[in-house]
């Protein structure tokens, strides 16, 4: 759903806050994405971003008081299935997840110093590689069944030894359901500690709120109970990462070491405690990045019904 309206400065960047991204709104819970007026301008520049293309294939506009998003989506859909705009989208997919010169270093960001938020970034490197699956087979769904989808995609295509190796990169492939339960427990818990003690701004602390609670708990308890319990682990480790980094900032002795307990077992379980199985892990993912290119670029060539 789009809105295209005056957007005051204290949202965007709320007085140093992280801009919210969950927000309760009369029983519904809404997600919230700003973007400046000139980035959404050009159908071209549209149809060739992975994120922003498939919003306005099918747009659902509340909201458009000067005819400007109505007239991109009248741009934008009937040029969404041509080759070349899905090469663009893959080719961004495919390459580096931050454009030059906006690199940040965590200890330029003090409230998330603490060498939890590296797992944040190892989540969103398997993901991502995950999504360009997607991205190459013209499926966009939810983050959450991102590692779901990407395995639908990559057998389709004869490929499915990389949706597991997927889940090994991510940590999750020989986990069981019970196992996955444990964990979700543990994180269940953990997670209503952050809530009660969280005062300091975070990067995702829109997911640890009394508001979305019930909504984190079913997603991942979802996945769980219908098999795709290996690939609730990237929310699971998301949310659980989060929450650890609020009780680091905020929390008390007893609830940070306890807490520590239950992340540094959840790590070991993965096998990314400790620098060395972290730095050998992220070496394994740039390994694997030449094999998913292969792969996507095959995926994309059996797309069906895409124009020239």
């Amino acid at each position: 759903m789009f809105v295209d309206a005056e957007v005051p400065s204290e949202i965007l960047e709320p007085h140093g806050r992280f801009a919210p991204r969950k927000l309760l709104f009369r029983g519904v819970v809404l997600e919230p994405s700003f973007h400046e007026a000139r980035r959404i301008a050009d159908p071209e520049a549209v149809l060739g971003d992975m994120h922003l293309a498939p919003l306005f294939r099918e747009a659902c506009i509340l909201l458009d008081p000067y005819g400007s998003l109505e007239s991109l989506a009248a741009a934008v859909k009937p040029e969404f299935f041509r080759r070349r705009h899905a090469q663009r989208r893959l080719a961004q997919a495919l390459g580096p997840a931050t454009p030059p010169g906006l690199r940040v270093s965590l200890a330029d960001i003090p409230a998330i110093r603490a060498p939890c938020w590296r797992n944040v970034g190892h989540c969103f490197c398997v993901a991502r590689c995950a999504f360009a699956t997607q991205v190459a087979g013209i499926r966009y769904p939810t983050i959450r069944r991102s590692f779901v989808v990407a395995r639908e995609v990559l057998c389709a295509v004869g490929r499915e030894e990389l949706a597991d190796e997927l889940l090994r990169l991510l940590g999750s492939f020989a986990l069981s359901r019970a196992e996955v339960k444990t964990l979700a427990d543990e994180a269940e818990q953990t997670y209503d500690i952050a809530v009660n003690v969280r005062r300091t701004p975070v990067v995702l602390d829109w997911n640890v709120s009394h508001d979305a609670r019930e909504l984190e708990r079913a997603a991942i308890r979802e996945m769980i109970e219908t098999g795709h319990h290996r690939e609730a682990l990237f929310q699971l480790l998301l949310v659980r990462t989060a929450a650890q980094g609020i009780i680091e900032n905020d929390g008390g002795e007893d609830a940070i070491g306890s807490s520590r307990i239950g992340y540094q077992r959840l790590l070991a379980i993965l096998g990314i405690n400790g620098d060395e199985s972290f730095c050998a892990r992220m070496q394994a993912l740039q390994a694997f990045v030449p094999k998913l290119r292969e792969a996507c670029e095959a995926v994309l060539a059996q797309v069906p019904g895409l124009a020239q």
